[in-house]
């Protein structure tokens, strides 16, 4: 076990832990157990605690830190609960968790709640949550509400329209099922006024960048269905989950896990959860991650991953807790977080790393993530980056029983992503290679330049299929040039043998990402030798000398500050004319001028399609309804004659 060995008390009462991240395991009792000083520091820890609403526990808590013992799993009010894992869990005067700290007393995530009365379970006011590379992200229940009001006074009888009928209505109008509208509407999100007039509101916990560690200073970053965090009985959706900072899916399933353990901790049959959303997004991630915490379990002892990913199927996995679910400790002195999973380590971050990417185990076929790898012998935790393997002293406190070391490294030099960069990888600090994820407004604020990208990704893979289907035209895009399509690079370069692709970046931090994630598709689908066909160049050095080449296809994005500028406009679509062979095509982004310039250089428009009008946009408005996009920016698909 993970405790100290101060706190083993030879004589020492044992009872049964329901709270631990470990459930059921066990945990040295109230009367011999003192609490360990990690813990104790952490909770009076200048800045640690930073919610208003924790402010006199803690300073109860340190008027008391002489007498403190670790709490029994059946004590109420203000206590502090010691796992099996030597972590912490601080639960206020409500009875809920405040505080959860890991054996070293870095602070994990930190909640605050509202009473509402002595018949309903507190309230989740909001939370904080670290990161494994140190940012803090936060989460506000209900941050996000989107209305949309009905005239219905004109459909015959709709005075007698009772609660029932405005859920089946719905449940028509959306596409789910009566019970899945009353499940998330309650009488105030679904109402009927006397003038016919329907009022629906979505509610959404929202998820926000917190950039100085409070929401004083939050950013929007994405939402997830409206949890019942006092009574955790269903598995949420998230949406925008791209726009996610690595690590935030983990720490809000740690808080997720760590409050419905607490919630059955009366010793009542664990309860089993289902995923459930309007609309689901049932996603081979979402799966793996809900897995990590849950076991799901589908009708007749099937493969429930199948029926997981079937949107109309998926509420019918059943998930059950987990025994061993990961928990995380913090090595400061080495700037190390671990995560370790029954006695197993299963990742490793490394603080101020530019390339922004966990260790992890390696798979099956000798793999990992980024060609990052974690192993552990008896005594040290090794992590290999390529060819170059560091090792760290092992600590007790993590609880590792399972060593795995990592095999002897290959002779031959490894090949990772950073050389799809010639010259070499961008060199970023870690907080904007980290940052590299798109982020949408939640108001009505104009979608950024770069953001604009990912709303326009479907209408372009639709371009170029069209362009694939045509024989006489797929021949020719054997030499792609892209240009300035930062944030999409992974989604419309597709590695072959007899494809080169030539990619000139303007945001190194996201051709980073991009580069990753290549890397990722080519060793998962075994084509790692393809990669030798792609290349990313930084736009300011050599973008002259790539568009002195010739392409069958270009992709050239024009950022929106040029829209005022015409002159610069035409020059670069001219370059773009030169650049292509005779019959290549070019799929372009900018203003919708644009299309009399194309006649002037020599490029037929095929097709345009305002950004803003496109299937992309029309689903990211459902989500976030005020979006706005440019309405001049345009994406074209030309030829040249």
């Amino acid at each position: 076990m993970g405790l100290p060995t101060s706190c083993k008390r030879i004589n020492a009462r044992v009872s049964l832990d329901t709270r631990s991240p470990i459930p059921y395991c066990q945990l040295w009792s109230l009367f011999d157990m003192r609490i360990p000083a990690p813990l104790l520091s952490a909770i009076t820890k200048p800045g640690a605690v930073v919610l208003p609403e924790n402010q006199a526990s803690v300073q109860t808590l340190a008027k008391r830190m002489d007498s403190l013992t670790a709490s029994q799993q059946g004590d109420a009010g203000l206590r502090v609960h010691v796992t099996a894992t030597g972590h912490g869990i601080i639960y206020g005067e409500h009875g809920q968790r405040i505080l959860y700290i890991d054996p070293q007393g870095t602070l994990l995530h930190e909640c605050a709640w509202a009473a509402t009365g002595s018949l309903n379970p507190p309230r989740l006011l909001c939370a904080r949550l670290k990161l494994d590379w140190g940012q803090w992200v936060g989460i506000k229940p209900e941050g996000l509400i989107n209305e949309a009001r009905f005239d219905i006074s004109k459909k015959p009888g709709w005075q007698k329209l009772t609660r029932e009928d405005l859920h089946r209505m719905a449940a028509q109008a959306m596409g789910v099922t009566a019970e899945d509208v009353g499940f998330f509407y309650d009488d105030q999100s679904l109402t009927l006024d006397k003038q016919g007039q329907v009022t629906i509101r979505h509610r959404k916990d929202a998820l926000y960048i917190l950039d100085d560690g409070t929401f004083s200073r939050s950013r929007f970053m994405a939402c997830l269905g409206a949890m019942h965090w006092g009574q955790i009985d269903f598995l949420p959706v998230v949406e925008l989950f791209q726009s996610l900072l690595a690590g935030t899916g983990s720490a809000t399933f740690e808080l997720i896990r760590g409050l419905y353990d607490d919630q059955s901790a009366n010793g009542a049959p664990p309860r089993l959860l289902r995923y459930r959303g309007i609309p689901t997004y049932p996603s081979p991630q979402a799966f793996q991650l809900f897995s990590t915490y849950f076991l799901p379990e589908a009708p007749g002892g099937t493969d429930p991953f199948p029926l997981f990913m079937e949107p109309a199927q998926s509420a019918k996995v059943t998930w059950r807790p987990r025994r061993e679910v990961p928990r995380r400790c913090f090595d400061v002195e080495h700037g190390l977080c671990v995560t370790i999973t029954g006695g197993a380590v299963q990742k490793v971050t490394r603080h101020n790393d530019s390339a922004a990417l966990p260790f992890s185990r390696p798979r099956k076929d000798g793999s990992a993530p980024g060609g990052r790898m974690v192993g552990t012998t008896t005594t040290v935790l090794q992590l290999q980056d390529g060819d170059r393997r560091d090792e760290f002293p092992l600590r007790a406190e993590w609880g590792v029983t399972k060593p795995a070391p990592l095999p002897e490294r290959s002779a031959s030099p490894a090949l990772t992503w950073r050389a799809l960069f010639p010259d070499r990888a961008p060199a970023l600090d870690m907080k904007r290679a980290y940052f590299a994820v798109p982020l949408f407004p939640e108001d009505d604020r104009m979608v950024e330049d770069a953001m604009t990208q990912p709303l326009a990704l479907e209408q372009t893979l639709d371009y170029l299929e069209r362009l694939s289907s045509v024989p006489s035209r797929s021949g020719s895009l054997k030499n792609v040039l892209i240009h300035n399509w930062d944030l999409l690079l992974s989604e419309i370069i597709h590695p072959t043998e007899d494809q080169d692709y030539t990619v000139i970046y303007t945001r190194p931090e996201f051709a980073q990402r991009q580069a990753q994630r290549l890397w990722d598709n080519a060793a998962a689908s075994g084509r790692l030798s393809n990669l030798r066909h792609v290349v990313f160049f930084q736009a300011d050095q050599h973008q002259e000398t790539a568009y002195a080449k010739s392409y069958g296809l270009i992709y050239y994005w024009i950022p929106f500050e040029q829209y005022r500028q015409r002159a610069e406009c035409e020059r670069s679509v001219a370059a773009v004319s030169k650049a292509l062979v005779s019959g290549g095509s070019a799929i372009l982004a900018g203003p919708p001028w644009l299309k009399d310039v194309c006649s002037r250089v020599a490029l037929r428009v095929l097709v345009s399609d305002p950004i803003a009008e496109t299937a992309g946009v029309r689903t990211h408005r459902a989500i976030l309804p005020k979006v706005r996009v440019n309405p001049e920016a345009t994406l074209f698909l030309v030829q040249k004659s």
